[in-house]
C-alpha cells in the first residue's frame, strides 16, 4: 500500500472520538471510490436507469469470450481467420499483432480495432470484417432462491421474468423484491436490484438482461454469492454500484 494511503488507514486503527475520526473514514472512502455494501445496489428509477427494459429496436450483439469469429483481411487471407475462438481472457489472437482485447464490442467495433492494430506497423488503410459465426458466449447465470440454479444459454432476447424462470421459477420463500443483477460494463462489475413481484403485476418494467448476466434471487443470498466484499459506488447519476472482486 503507497505510504499516503497507510497513513490514513494506520490513523483509523488508533482510539479517538467519533468527531476527530469522521474526516479520516471520509478521506478513505474517497480513495477507494466510495464504500458501501450489496444492500446499497439501486432500486426503483435508479436500477432501471442501469439495466433498461428492453428497447424497441435491438442492440448490436457483444462478442463474448468462447465465441467463435470469422475475421477476414481485405486482399490479406494470410492474415484471415476463418474459425477464431475469442479465449476466456475476451482475447483474439491475430498473426502479425498478437492478442487483441475484443470482448464487450459489436462486431463492427472489433472490426476497427483489429484494423487499427494491423495499421499501426503492417499494412496500410486495412479494411477488416469480423462476423460472429457462433455466440458460444451467450450465457446467463441464475443462482439464488431459485429452484435449479445454474448456466444457461440466451437464445434471442430475455427479460428477467424469463431469466428466473429458466431456472423454474423463484423457491416459496423467495425473497421475490430482492433481485439483484450483476452486470460487466466498462471494465467492472455493476449491480441493480429489481423487484420481481412488481415487475409480474404489470408495475414495473421488464429490464431487459443481456450474455454474461448474473441474476441473484434474494439479498441475503447475493451477499453470501459475492463475499460481503467492499462495493465501489461509481459518480452521482451512474444508477449502479460497482463490484470489488470477482463473483
Amino acid at each position: 500500500m503507497p505510504n499516503e494511503f497507510a497513513g490514513i488507514f494506520n490513523g483509523m486503527n488508533r482510539p479517538t472520538d467519533s468527531k476527530s475520526q469522521m474526516p479520516t473514514m471520509i478521506m478513505a472512502c474517497l480513495l477507494l471510490g466510495a464504500c458501501s455494501t450489496v444492500e446499497d445496489a439501486p432500486r426503483g428509477d435508479a436500477a432501471y436507469a442501469a439495466i433498461p427494459a428492453a428497447p424497441a429496436v435491438g442492440i448490436d450483439y457483444r462478442i463474448s469470450p468462447d465465441d467463435i469469429l470469422r475475421i477476414q483481411v481485405y486482399h490479406e487471407p494470410g492474415l484471415s481467420l476463418e474459425d477464431a475462438q475469442v479465449t476466456a481472457a475476451g482475447m483474439v489472437r491475430m498473426p502479425l499483432v498478437g492478442d487483441v482485447s475484443i470482448a464487450g464490442l459489436s462486431a463492427s467495433e472489433a472490426s476497427d480495432v483489429i484494423a487499427g492494430r494491423l495499421g499501426e506497423r503492417y499494412l496500410v488503410s486495412p479494411q477488416v470484417t469480423v462476423f460472429v459465426k457462433k455466440a458460444v458466449g451467450r450465457r446467463i447465470t441464475v443462482d439464488g432462491e431459485v429452484r435449479e440454479p445454474g448456466l444457461f444459454p440466451l437464445d434471442g432476447r430475455l427479460g428477467l421474468l424469463q431469466a428466473v424462470a429458466l431456472a423454474k421459477g423463484p423457491t416459496r420463500l423467495a425473497s421475490l423484491g430482492q433481485i439483484v443483477v450483476v452486470r460487466q460494463s466498462d471494465g467492472e462489475r455493476k449491480a441493480a436490484m429489481f423487484d420481481l413481484g412488481a415487475i409480474r403485476k404489470g408495475q414495473a418494467p421488464d429490464p431487459e438482461i443481456l450474455p454474461g448476466d448474473t441474476i441473484i434471487v434474494g439479498l441475503s443470498r447475493a451477499k453470501a454469492i459475492l463475499g460481503g466484499a467492499l462495493l465501489a459506488l461509481p459518480a452521482v447519476g451512474a444508477g449502479f454500484v460497482a463490484l470489488d472482486g470477482g463473483l
